[in-house]
């Protein structure tokens, strides 16, 4: 053999020496003792049983492998016996991990699986390791199957999912999940669609998909990254009410009508946006922008809301009473139970408890503006705008506005169930509402003129609206400073017979207004009046008695002086009595019984000497309505400039 030929044997022993240990290492690797190894080593590495059948290489980098069959165990301690069971599986290894002790798998796709996913606590079934705060020694990256079928299972999250995956890879491809069973203790149903998955993946998935959980639906599509730290897409929810996503989300949302809103969903680190959504929320639209971020000490929730028409009965369920529920209106089925209940009963006040155990939660800054408001016609409400603050479990309304009669009424609430009972701060500003558009249904208030001011300061004790204002302690003041009122109330109100029935035919006479002012002292829900007296140029009208908020009930007299004589009076004190919701109004017996005892001895002289009886000489005075307004205006009635 010459020495050039010794030469090139030497550099090829060198060169295919490596290659030929490798090949022989590849077909060591295929043999059934090979398996038997790897098994051995990578349930003593997982510490989880592995079962092997059919190993097979493939080349390319990272290299691939292939196993006929492959099962890895779950720990004792789970429901179904297998983490992996697959068919036809072929991962990709990434080989520098494997210095380290790591088994990283870039990609794990099957023709055919079973994966068996539970939590518990803070242990679950794909983290391994004997200890469970050990780091997992197998990454799983992204994890493929053409017909997989997936148990997902959280006891502690009310959560049991059977999941069907099906469909190909590839840009033509098509993949497909099914999933049915509970989630966060809500039936649920979903399917979602992935198009165009591309086989090593690299870049976000696009999806869509739908979803139905207990009374809840929503529809989706747009990208989700394969990191799962970041999505972004449309999102269209419906239900019966918002408080049913507090299971499913875990964000703290108020009782409401059945909803449908669109909007664009985006998740980025420790944030949810869901902005430019627009929608229905009862009869009222809704449009708006939400933020939702996890933070500590606890999440935070902000939301800028606003709508073009608010049915203000769709507000009720925020302050425990159901929405209406009539022909056109738009309620769940729950609410239209509730409504049927108040319907029988004579009480009007909220008395649904506020949730104020989830109040702690989160804590959340919302505005909301209404340009109109559809309600009753006998309410003038025209606008609405609120800011609620939920902080350490303290809920403020500051301000709660309505634009009403041409003015506005101003309130700032604090509700504090760090106190048991509950402790409600009510602070209500009445500002510049007219008359005239004060009682829109009352004909005889058609020409009224005058402007109502008023506050109100409560502190109540309790768990919904009703005991709020049943256990409150407080006051009141109102004042109408001058204007115009109509003749026909003034003396309807004191039962003069002939001036009425000529009114009636006169619906526009007027008389003036001097002054109008009232007080409530309130004490342990009763509220008793203070100086409530109505000043006409015909009639000086004071009301005494109380409206008892805890019974729900007026006991209130009305006492009318007239100024003017009167050829035929009935003047009594007139009784308001009885329920709130329905309150009797019946005059006082005793002064009818002496003029009826009078007119009949004057009527046995003579006949025509029983009308005598009803002639009213008219002792009333004018009242002193500066010092009215005055005392008005110390207790807080006060007209604001601007």
């Amino acid at each position: 053999m010459t020495r050039r030929r010794k030469v090139l044997l030497i550099i090829a022993v060198i060169v295919l020496l490596p290659v030929l240990a490798v090949a022989g290492l590849a077909v060591l690797v295929q043999t059934e003792w090979a398996e038997r190894r790897i098994e051995a080593m990578a349930s003593a590495r997982l510490d989880r049983q592995v079962e092997i059948e059919g190993i097979s290489l493939r080349w390319g980098w990272p290299p691939g492998v292939v196993f006929a069959r492959l099962r890895i165990s779950n720990p004792p301690w789970a429901r179904d016996p297998d983490l992996i069971n697959a068919q036809g599986l072929y991962a990709r290894v990434a080989v520098p991990p494997l210095f380290r002790g790591l088994v990283v798998l870039p990609y794990l796709g099957a023709r055919q699986a079973k994966a068996g996913l539970q939590m518990d606590g803070e242990r679950a079934t794909w983290r391994f390791g004997r200890e469970s705060d050990e780091p997992s020694k197998l990454i799983l990256t992204r994890i493929y199957l053409d017909d997989g079928h997936i148990a997902f299972f959280d006891a502690g999250e009310k959560t049991d999912l059977a999941i069907d995956v099906k469909g190909s890879l590839g840009e033509e491809g098509m993949l497909r999940a099914d999933a049915r069973g509970a989630f966060r203790g809500e039936a649920m149903k979903a399917s979602a669609r992935i198009p165009g998955l591309a086989t090593q993946h690299e870049s976000p998935l696009r999806f869509e998909g739908e979803a139905t959980a207990g009374k809840t639906k929503a529809r989706a599509e747009g990208v989700l990254a394969t990191d799962g730290t970041s999505l972004d897409f449309d999102l269209q929810l419906a239900g019966a009410t918002l408080k049913d996503l507090n299971k499913l989300t875990g964000i703290v949302l108020p009782d409401s009508p059945p909803y449908n809103i669109r909007g664009h969903l985006k998740h980025e680190a420790q944030k949810w946006h869901f902005t430019g959504f627009k929608g229905k929320v009862g009869d009222s639209d809704l449009a708006g922008d939400v933020i939702y971020a996890k933070r500590e000490p606890r999440p935070f929730f902000q939301a800028n809301l606003r709508s073009e028409l608010l049915d203000f009965d769709d507000l009720a369920p925020l302050i425990g009473a159901p929405p209406k529920t009539g022909a056109g209106e738009t309620a769940a089925a729950h609410q239209k139970a509730k409504s049927a209940q108040r319907k029988v009963s004579d009480r009007i006040l909220p008395d649904d408890e506020f949730g104020t155990q989830a109040w702690g939660k989160m804590d959340a800054d919302v505005k909301l503006v209404a340009k109109r408001v559809q309600r009753p016609k006998q309410l003038p409400l025209e606008g609405l705008q609120a800011h609620l603050v939920l902080k350490d479990s303290v809920l403020r309304l500051k301000p709660l506005n309505f634009t009403m009669a041409k003015g506005r009424v101003t309130s700032d609430i604090t509700l504090d169930p760090r106190k048991q009972p509950m402790e409600g701060l009510i602070k209500v500003e009445v500002q510049g509402l007219q008359l005239r558009q004060l009682f829109p249904e009352l004909q005889s208030m058609q020409e009224a003129l005058g402007t109502l001011y008023g506050r109100a300061d409560l502190v109540g004790h309790g768990q919904s609206v009703a005991a709020l204002l049943g256990s409150s302690d407080g006051k009141a003041t109102f004042a109408v400073n001058g204007g115009r009122i109509s003749a026909l109330l003034v003396e309807l109100l004191g039962l003069d017979v002939a001036e009425s029935v000529m009114l009636l035919g006169r619906n526009h006479s007027q008389v003036e207004l001097r002054c109008a002012v009232t007080g409530f002292e309130v004490k342990d829900g009763v509220a008793n009046t203070r100086d409530f007296v109505i000043d006409t140029s015909d009639t000086i009208v004071k009301v005494d008695g109380a409206i008892d908020l805890k019974r729900e009930r007026l006991d209130l007299e009305t006492k009318p002086y007239p100024k003017d004589p009167s050829p035929l009076a009935l003047r009594t004190p007139l009784y308001i009595k009885g329920p709130m919701k329905d309150p009797g109004i019946r005059p006082k017996a005793g002064p009818l019984v002496a003029r009826a005892a009078l007119g009949a001895a004057l009527g046995a002289i003579a006949p025509p000497l029983a009308a005598l009886a009803l002639i009213e000489t008219g002792p009333g005075k004018d009242s002193d309505c500066g010092q009215l307004l005055a005392e008005a205006r110390q207790h807080g009635a006060v007209k604001k400039e601007g």
